[in-house]
C-alpha cells in the first residue's frame, strides 16, 4: 500500500465518505485492507488516534454483518485503539460477535483467548477454560489454549 493511497483513505475517512472509502478498502488484500484499518486508527507519524475508523466499522456492519468486520473492529479497539477507556471491552463484544457468527472457526476461538490474559482480564477464566478445551477439539497445536488451560486447571 503506498503512502499516497493512505493519504487519500484518511481523506474519505475524515470527510465521512464511507461508500467511497469501503469501495477503495474492498479493492485490497484482506491482509493490506486490515493493515490500512489499524494505520487510519492510529498515525503513527503524529501519534494521533481517529475513532472515526470504528464508525466507519459500524457503518459497514449495519449493511451487512459479517465476521470479517467484527473481527477488525475488535482487532483496532483491542489493540490499536486501546489506549482510549474501555476499547478491550468493545474489543471483546465483536471478537464473541464474531464467535457467534462463525462458531466453528477455532482462530477466533483462539483469539478470545487474549481476553483473559490481558490485565484487565475481560474473559473470566470460566469462560476462557471452556473455550480453550473448544479450541483445543479443532486446533489440538493451538498454544494458546494449551498454556490457557495450563494456567487456570489448577486455580
Amino acid at each position: 500500500m503506498k503512502d499516497n493511497d493512505l493519504k487519500t483513505y484518511r481523506q474519505m475517512l475524515d470527510a465521512l465518505q464511507f461508500k467511497e472509502l469501503e469501495y477503495a478498502l474492498g479493492k485490497l488484500s484482506f491482509g493490506d485492507r486490515k493493515d490500512a484499518i489499524h494505520l487510519l486508527a492510529y498515525n503513527s507519524d503524529t501519534d494521533e488516534s481517529n475513532l472515526t475508523i470504528y464508525t466507519f466499522l459500524q457503518s459497514l456492519l449495519y449493511k451487512h454483518e459479517s465476521v470479517e468486520v467484527h473481527f477488525f473492529a475488535s482487532q483496532v479497539m483491542a489493540f490499536t485503539l486501546n489506549h482510549v477507556d474501555k476499547a478491550e471491552l468493545i474489543g471483546l463484544f465483536h471478537a464473541l460477535r464474531a464467535s457467534e457468527l462463525d462458531p466453528q472457526d477455532a482462530d477466533i476461538l483462539e483469539y478470545l483467548l487474549y481476553f483473559n490474559h490481558i490485565p484487565e482480564k475481560l474473559l473470566g477464566d470460566g469462560k476462557a477454560i471452556e473455550i480453550a478445551k473448544q479450541v483445543i477439539l479443532k486446533k489440538p497445536e493451538s498454544k494458546a489454549a494449551q498454556l490457557t488451560l495450563a494456567k487456570l486447571a489448577y486455580k
